[in-house]
């Protein structure tokens, strides 16, 4: 009986530290990529965490950062000072069902003053797959809500009064009801933390700015499975070819909803009318091709080389 009491222990110890493990995430080591030269000095610091889905993306993230540095500083003029990066960062979630990390920017590539930015990058746990804000929430009535509310604290915060730091104009673009506005985010058990870096909500002096909202806020736009396709169109309605073999693969759907997002943003920033008109006619030409291209059992390649190709187009900073 004895010998039977202390097996039931040993295993019951066993399991509460197996759950403790579980709970307490992923263990987390520091890597850095480090370049001097006398017209460059980077220092880039990621980390790795023994999950391969996740070191990858989180390796090739540091990897772009320091790629995009090194093509700013051809610009750089005789005589300058080197132009320099630090990509910090920190874990703000690691447990068992999520890892999230943020990325801090400091940057100087010439000019009056640095530039600092965010990013943030988070994985479902175990096997790492990358989630976005609009694959939590509920879509567009997701991203409106939480628009609604960010945009509120922040007019209550930093928008009014007489030290206001910003003004209702600013905040209502900055964290208007695009997902593009939300990228920088951390959702946490109890709360959804968005991080906006400078000039989005306020001006540079005023600094990034931060906003935190109650998960009791958006329980109803939460959707129950943050897995399944979330295509920038309700896949329950989807009725033609090319939206049912969207709403059939996770991949595809992210693309189509990236497209739909990119496309939003290079709308919504078209300096007049004649820009936006072209714009849009743009958007229309090329859904048309991709129907007409994107068919048969070769669909879903197709679709995909099509979604990249134009997210790279949309994304495309004018030179």
């Amino acid at each position: 009986m004895t010998r039977l009491i202390w097996t039931a222990l040993a295993l019951l110890s066993w399991l509460c530290a197996a759950d403790f493990a579980m709970a307490a995430g992923l263990p987390v080591a520091s890597k850095s990529i480090v370049i001097k030269t006398k017209d460059i000095d980077v220092s880039v610091h990621y980390p790795q965490t023994g999950n391969e889905a996740i070191d990858a993306s989180l390796l090739a993230y540091a990897r772009k950062a320091v790629d995009d540095f090194k093509a700013s500083a051809v610009d750089k003029q005789p005589g300058e000072d080197a132009y320099t990066m630090e990509l910090t960062y920190k874990i703000e979630r690691n447990d068992a069902q999520m890892l999230a990390v943020v990325f801090t920017e400091e940057a100087y590539a010439g000019g009056a003053h640095g530039n600092s930015d965010f990013a943030t990058l988070s994985f479902l746990l175990p096997d790492g797959a990358q989630i976005f804000l609009p694959e939590i929430v509920d879509g567009s009535r997701g991203i409106a809500r939480i628009s609604s509310l960010a945009t509120s604290i922040l007019i209550r915060t930093i928008g009014s009064g007489p030290d206001a730091a910003s003004d209702a104009d600013t905040i209502k673009t900055g964290a208007g009801p695009l997902a593009d506005n939300f990228k920088d985010f951390v959702w946490l058990p109890n709360r959804l933390h968005i991080y906006f870096p400078p000039y989005q909500v306020a001006s540079y002096a005023a600094g990034p700015q931060e906003v935190n909202i109650p998960m009791s806020a958006l329980a109803d736009v939460v959707r129950p499975d943050w897995r399944a396709p979330a295509a920038s169109f309700d896949c329950r309605k989807a009725s033609s070819f090319i939206e049912k073999t969207i709403c059939a693969d996770a991949g595809l759907a992210r693309l189509d909803r990236q497209v739909a997002e990119a496309y939003q943003v290079k709308l919504h920033i078209a300096y007049d009318a004649a820009n936006k008109k072209q714009v849009l006619q743009s958007q229309r030409d090329w859904v048309a091709l991709r129907n007409r291209t994107c068919v048969g059992p070769s669909a879903g390649a197709c679709l995909s080389k099509f979604y990249r190709d134009r997210l790279s187009v949309l994304t495309k900073f004018p030179t």
